[in-house]
């Protein structure tokens, strides 16, 4: 910057010179950003304890009663129960479906 370096330093032709130089102003730091709305929470599933008691019922007579229907489909076979919702039952793994109609 201004400086001649002839004077004072031994300097020849194709010489290879190494520079260290002195940053006057760095990379300004950044605003935190403000939200509007909160952060989402994640969805935590829920742990059911024994949940194969919601699929039969046992009476004093010790007869065993199926709660939810099972999967006719030849996919899922015996074993796959439907889920049973309001206004229809579902197969989670085939996606068979029956609406049930409102009276």
């Amino acid at each position: 910057s201004g400086i001649n370096a002839e004077y004072g330093y031994n300097i020849q032709k194709e010489s290879t010179l190494h520079l260290v130089l002195r940053l006057r102003r760095g990379a300004k730091k950044r605003k935190k950003t403000q939200y509007t709305t909160p952060k989402r929470n994640k969805h935590k599933k829920k742990k059911v304890k024994l949940p194969v008691l919601k699929l039969y019922k046992v009476d004093e007579q010790v007869n065993v009663y199926l709660l939810r229907s099972e999967c006719p489909s030849e996919t899922c076979g015996s074993g796959v129960f439907m889920a049973c919702h309001h206004d229809r039952q579902y197969c989670g793994k085939c996606g068979l479906t029956y609406v049930s109609q409102k009276q």
